[in-house]
């Protein structure tokens, strides 16, 4: 890719503690590879990819605005439950260049979570949800959340 990027990413937020993603791209338009893990109790991982874009508002200042779509598994036994889920993402970053090649980030992020089946946790966030069953055995979770982290 002739003027292509590759940059990494690293964030907690209200879903998982430890987040890495990387963003590949070319000009104001990213793909994005992003995973999490949440230890504890119920230990989480998620996965999932997006597409978002990027503007530079000045010499240190920039926004990032993307959306994502993956899943949260459990540490022990992944993919082996009696249901599934999907997380789908859309996260706006403003960031601030400390250094030419690193960044703090933080903005907020608009999440929902669809399970079916047995699905293996509750809940995946620390914020207050709002929920609807379209079916006996779904759920549907979405609220806002946060996000703080480095661009690297």
């Amino acid at each position: 890719m002739r003027k292509g990027k590759v940059h990494m990413e690293l964030w907690a937020s209200d879903i998982q503690v430890t987040n890495l993603g990387v963003k590949i791209g070319g000009g104001p338009f990213y793909f994005a590879l992003v995973s999490g893990i949440e230890p504890g109790r119920d230990a989480r991982f998620s996965f999932g990819a997006g597409l978002g874009g990027h503007l530079t508002l000045s010499h240190r200042f920039w926004v990032d605005l993307d959306v994502t779509g993956g899943t949260v598994q459990p540490v022990q036994k992944p993919l082996e439950g009696d249901g599934g889920n999907v997380l789908g993402q859309g996260r706006l970053m403003l960031g601030f260049q400390v250094l030419p090649r690193l960044a703090l980030f933080a903005g907020p992020t608009y999440n929902m979570w669809f399970t079916w089946g047995q699905p293996d946790f509750d809940t995946v966030t620390r914020m207050d949800v709002k929920q609807s069953q379209p079916e006996p055995d779904q759920r549907l979770q979405h609220w806002p959340g946060l996000q703080v982290g480095l661009h690297i």
